[in-house]
């Protein structure tokens, strides 16, 4: 008999084949790659912690994934001080337990129409920040403007990405049905 403290070699392998999704929906969560790939670690410990109270009845991704969005917001409330990062609410309503590949590229791909209607004075600042991975004080720098606007202005970036997402998403839905 195998002792509880030991995972099984289905538990890992079903952990293995998810890690590349689950590093997706975490990365979805928080745009900064390396935040991302930190909670990843954390997501991943806290699995092998929880192993024995995995149902494997269940749903492994789901009860993954729903441990990933708590430790994204465990993070997020760790760091929310020190960083401008996105509120518990924001992470809630992106967070979805039914998350899958799909989604996730349809998501993208609006995102990416969504990133190209910004005003170009936006778009600089949001490329700065989510893909440049730049802190607030280099961004300020860069844009010469000050710390006020340029997290005021971040805050909008968010909220507008986050509406012309949700506006364009049904119709990405349906063109990939066709």
């Amino acid at each position: 008999m195998v002792s509880e403290n030991y995972i099984s070699f289905d538990f890992s392998q079903k952990l293995v084949r998810i890690q590349r999704a689950l590093y997706s929906y975490i990365l979805c969560l928080l745009p900064n790659r390396t935040d991302a790939e930190d909670v990843l670690q954390e997501t991943n410990l806290v699995l092998c912690k929880k192993f024995p109270e995995y149902d494997e009845t269940g749903n492994f991704q789901a009860w993954a994934f729903r441990i990933a969005k708590f430790q994204v917001m465990a993070h997020l409330t760790r760091y929310r001080r020190s960083k401008i990062c996105f509120s518990n609410e924001l992470v809630e309503s992106l967070a979805e337990e039914d998350f899958d590949q799909s989604q996730l590229k349809l998501s993208q791909k609006a995102l990416q129409l969504c990133y190209e209607e910004l005003p170009s004075h936006m778009k600089d600042i949001a490329r700065l920040r989510f893909k440049d991975e730049s802190s607030l004080k280099e961004i300020c720098k860069k844009v010469n403007r000050p710390i006020g606007s340029v997290s005021a202005t971040l805050h909008r970036i968010r909220a507008w990405l986050l509406q012309c997402v949700k506006q364009k998403l049904p119709a990405l839905e349906i063109e990939s049905e066709i």
